[in-house]
């Protein structure tokens, strides 16, 4: 959305300026490790700040997971570019990068230098333990969103049996499960208008 778009998200807009959008995408960056970064971005954006929605976090996270790249980075300047435009995206992106810039050239020093300490394993694994949960979290709310409408359960339900039980390669999924739902949610929207 962009800051001179009308309504709630239109206000909301105004309030993520640029530093704003650098500083939160910075700390989000140097303090992660490992993955949950999508429920942590979910929750400084659409919780702490309210800067946008929860159905335009999840448009903006189905997006980032269809492009290329890393999903967490394409999310960061999808949001960016919602709302400060391509200024945003280049800020929030920026600073979400900055920081793991320099933080893995003084891990690689520091790794390289006590890599036969066992406590580092323990300390990783937690670390990956705790960005499991987040992930787990952030696929709670977005099935709960999703169960709003029955069609909106089955096409989760669908795309997890055909992942995970029937164990279908995910782009198969993708292809087949895409095109009925947005089928289903374009005839919800017609039929709502």
């Amino acid at each position: 959305m962009r800051p001179d778009d009308e309504g709630q998200h239109g206000r909301a807009a105004r309030r993520a300026s640029l530093p704003a959008l650098f500083a939160v995408c910075l700390k989000i960056g140097v303090l992660s490790f490992g993955g949950g970064l999508s429920a942590w971005l979910h929750q400084e954006f659409v919780e702490r700040h309210c800067w946008i929605s929860e159905d335009d976090f999840a448009s903006s996270l189905a997006i980032s997971q269809m492009l290329p790249g890393a999903n967490v980075v394409n999310l960061v300047v999808c949001m960016g570019e919602q709302l400060r435009g391509p200024l945003g995206a280049i800020a929030a992106a920026f600073g979400f990068l900055v920081g793991p810039f320099f933080a893995v050239i003084g891990m690689s020093a520091l790794v390289d230098r006590v890599h036969d300490l066992a406590e580092l394993e323990g300390v990783l694994t937690g670390v990956a333990a705790s960005a499991s949960g987040l992930l787990l979290v952030i696929c709670w709310r977005g099935t709960r969103r999703a169960a709003r409408h029955a069609s909106g359960l089955a096409i989760v339900a669908a795309t997890a049996i055909g992942v995970a039980v029937l164990k279908l390669p995910l782009l198969l999924v993708a292809a087949i499960i895409a095109p009925i739902s947005v089928a289903l949610s374009w005839r919800r929207v017609k039929s709502d208008a």
